[in-house]
């Protein structure tokens, strides 16, 4: 059966995460190593000991992205092959180094200033996850655009949606819903209006950083991308990962393009479960499941320590 790897954006890391895939499989351990060497830090620590150095954006940018490599590597290495890859936010950096579009040890470099950029240059904003229906957010977000620039950033799902924007325009939206039977609202804990046209000083500095890293002339790979949840066509993916800084992630509508190309089952890998519960709520009858320990590999990939 064909299948789609999903990885998953920030937010996701958690300490100790795939700690018994890392101490039971040889393969594993040696991506984490490489990931060590071109970081000039120790992602093992990071990952299974650091918990306040993992919540920091610079960090568990690379530790997610590192997670996610050495669980698909370990997978090839049994046999297994993907045809097509995606991510959320972040998890689209993991995605093009799984697809062989980026390199690993750069793009690790690469998302590491990413968190940093995004920290230093991220206007001040606010967060906050909607469940309604896609249309009523969409109405709530342009309603409150009088209270200054205000988005939707992720589309989680068809019912849940993040908005994002100037904490004055994100407050009316909230109070908004608060009067509301068919939505409620939950503020998220960020550290910017992420995924919104705030971020474009961040994303102009990105853009001078991704030079080196992503090919020069890009070639079309089996990424479906947060842009415009097509896969990835010849192009600029410079520009592409820009787009991607200040716009929003489409991942419900790349679920979408996951059922038109006929795939029927969907794994997550790096930490959690969190894109199979948004397949779930998307398309249930998909076979959807995450690899996070030992027992997942033997249970779902027949893999044996």
């Amino acid at each position: 059966m064909d299948s789609v790897i999903m990885f998953s954006g920030q937010g996701s890391q958690k300490l100790g995460m795939c700690k018994d895939i890392y101490d039971n499989f040889y393969a594993f351990r040696q991506t984490v190593e490489e990931a060590s060497d071109a970081l000039g830090f120790d992602v093992a620590k990071l990952c299974f000991e650091d918990g306040e150095a993992l919540s920091k954006t610079e960090y568990a940018q690379p530790a997610l992205v590192t997670m996610g490599i050495a669980s698909y590597r370990l997978l090839e290495k049994e046999g297994f092959k993907s045809k097509f890859f995606m991510g959320l936010s972040l998890g689209e950096y993991t995605a093009l180094v799984a697809a062989g579009i980026m390199d690993f040890s750069k793009t690790l470099q690469l998302v590491h200033k990413r968190g940093l950029l995004m920290n230093q240059h991220a206007k001040a904003g606010s967060m906050a996850a909607v469940m309604a229906d896609v249309d009523v957010v969409e109405d709530i977000v342009k309603a409150n655009q009088t209270h200054g620039t205000l988005v939707c950033a992720n589309y989680n799902t068809p019912m849940q949606t993040v908005i994002s924007g100037e904490k004055a325009a994100v407050d009316a939206a909230l109070a908004q819903i608060k009067g509301m039977k068919e939505a409620k609202a939950v503020p998220l804990k960020v550290a910017g209006p992420f995924h919104s046209p705030l971020m474009v000083e961040a994303a102009i500095r990105l853009k001078e950083e991704i030079e080196g890293v992503v090919p020069a002339g890009f070639v079309a790979g089996p990424v479906i991308s947060n842009v415009d949840a097509e896969v990835l066509a010849t192009g600029d993916l410079k520009q592409q990962l820009f787009d991607h800084m200040v716009g929003p992630v489409h991942f419900w509508q790349s679920l979408r393009k996951v059922k038109d190309l006929g795939i029927r089952r969907a794994m997550e890998l790096g930490s959690g479960d969190t894109l199979v519960k948004f397949v779930q709520k998307t398309y249930d009858y998909m076979d959807a499941f995450s690899i996070e320990t030992a027992f997942d590999l033997e249970d779902k990939m027949k893999i044996v320590i």
